[in-house]
């Protein structure tokens, strides 16, 4: 066991040192190091791969980063041992306790969040590197060849191995958590009804580690000049607003669209209980998971919310209990959730996605989605139901077209009446269509009579363009 005692000692360490890292991050807020190192993995991974990665894994791409670079940390520990135990055997642990330490210190510099504090900084660097001489200790103590105790040997090695053990399953429960979550969230679901229930409404993250639980008899909304309590956030007049919330990774033809109704108070009965300062132009935001945005507050209107409540019932985790950002005519990016301050800028302070290349204005796209029939239906010849949504943020819908030669002729489908001036627009077309196979696509034009891009575009930066197509078989 001595000539692998160092690769021992730093997988031992590396397990150990991330279970309590997950445990502290749960109980005490402190940073986690494999959401930490994910976080500068994407920052260092070019854009048009982060795109295709999204692309490719979809709602698992977050859980797989964790777990993956959970595995990469621990494995790190034991090659890094194993290196220097060769190199310089007396200062091996020495060494690696220095080199977790400075390695530690970098990532959280680096993807630190404005909800990361120095004091939860430290204790995240202590028992990183810390862990490696006391499981050093520990191997000493179970190597000793004589002057223990057998008993005490067989307790203290049993206590190890199950330590061990508990933090290894530990550290599985939680990735294998982040993946039933992910799974468990739908993408959104085909629009068979005007407002989509909380329960299919579609939900993205920026969290590795999980979504931040806000406890409201503690949670206060903090301003400059002075704070509201969740009590009094709901006290303040409030009313309702029909809004579509579409998020910028949606991709042509994709769920990731949903249709609510928002109650709260508007945001500009927030700020005239506070002081704005008069250089002020733009609205800075921060979240209980260090979530930042920043909105220009000369596009401020009354239909701008603080939200509190979805469907007629408060918030749900998922969805930024207990209160979030509403802000018509964009994308989900620029409207926060789990709300924790409000301050003021005379100068524009990129968010968390702008500074990740996503774009700062995030102004929806007019788009427009086939919902059915289904891609790859097969149909009896005859009066064939198309129908769908179709959506431009805060200019609303014109016109659909639908198309199902190719594109060589367009018919204009029947639009149903607006549920709201920025929700989604149902429209419907029934053709008579005899034998044969069928490429279908969907087109809309905003209320200005623009018609949307027909040219495809990634969902990165600004949002996808392009129109929907399915193929369906008459027969």
């Amino acid at each position: 066991m001595s000539r692998h005692r160092p690769l021992i000692t730093g997988l031992s360490a590396g397990t150990l040192a991330l279970g309590a890292d997950y445990l502290a991050h749960a109980f005490v807020s402190v940073p986690l190091a494999p959401e930490q190192a994910g976080f500068v993995f994407l920052k260092l991974l070019p854009l048009s791969a982060f795109s295709d990665l999204l692309k490719a894994l979809g709602i698992l791409a977050r859980p797989l980063l964790l777990m993956g670079t959970t595995v990469v940390i621990i494995a790190l520990y034991g090659t890094t041992a194993a290196i220097l135990g060769r190199l310089w055997p007396r200062w091996t642990i020495a060494v690696l306790t220095v080199l977790v330490a400075l390695v530690t210190t970098l990532l959280a510099i680096v993807a630190l969040s404005p909800g990361d504090s120095a004091l939860g900084v430290v204790v995240e660097v202590v028992l990183l590197a810390g862990m490696v001489p006391l499981v050093d200790a520990v191997l000493m103590r179970l190597l000793a060849p004589m002057g223990v105790n057998e008993d005490r040997r067989v307790l203290l090695r049993n206590l190890f191995y199950g330590a061990v053990g508990i933090a290894l399953l530990g550290v599985g429960y939680a990735n294998v958590r982040r993946f039933v979550t992910a799974l468990a969230m739908k993408e959104g679901n085909r629009a068979d009804s005007e407002v989509t229930s909380v329960a299919d409404f579609y939900v993205v993250s920026k969290n590795l580690g999980g979504d931040p639980v806000v406890d409201p008899s503690t949670w206060r909304l903090i301003l400059p000049s002075r704070s509201l309590t969740y009590d009094e956030l709901l006290a303040l007049p409030s009313d309702q607003l029909e809004l579509t919330l579409e998020c910028i990774s949606n991709e042509v033809g994709g769920t990731l669209i949903s249709n609510g109704i928002w109650k709260g108070p508007r945001v500009s009965d927030i700020l005239a209980l506070t002081t704005v300062p008069s250089d002020a132009a733009w609205m800075l935001m921060e979240s209980a998971d260090g979530y930042t945005e920043s909105f220009p507050l000369r596009e401020l209107t009354p239909d701008h919310r603080l939200a509190t409540h979805l469907n007629g019932a408060p918030l749900s985790a998922p969805h930024g209990f207990p209160a979030r950002f509403i802000f018509p005519g964009h994308y989900g990016m620029k409207q926060p959730k789990w709300v924790t301050r409000i301050r003021f800028s005379a100068a524009d302070q990129p968010g968390y996605w702008e500074n990740n290349g996503w774009d700062e204005r995030a102004i929806v796209k007019t788009m427009s989605r086939i919902d059915r029939p289904f891609d790859g239906a097969a149909l009896a010849a005859g009066a064939v139901a198309i129908r769908g949504i179709a959506f431009a943020g805060a200019r609303r819908i014109s016109g659909v077209d639908v198309s199902w030669d190719g594109g060589r002729g367009w018919h204009a489908a029947e639009l149903q009446p607006e549920f709201s001036a920025y929700a989604w627009r149902f429209w419907e077309l029934t053709p008579t269509l005899p034998a044969g196979q069928y490429r279908v696509r969907v087109r809309a034009r905003d209320g200005d009579g623009t018609l949307q891009p027909s040219t495809t575009a990634p969902t990165l930066p600004n949002g996808a363009d392009g129109y929907h197509t399915i193929t369906i078989t008459i027969a």
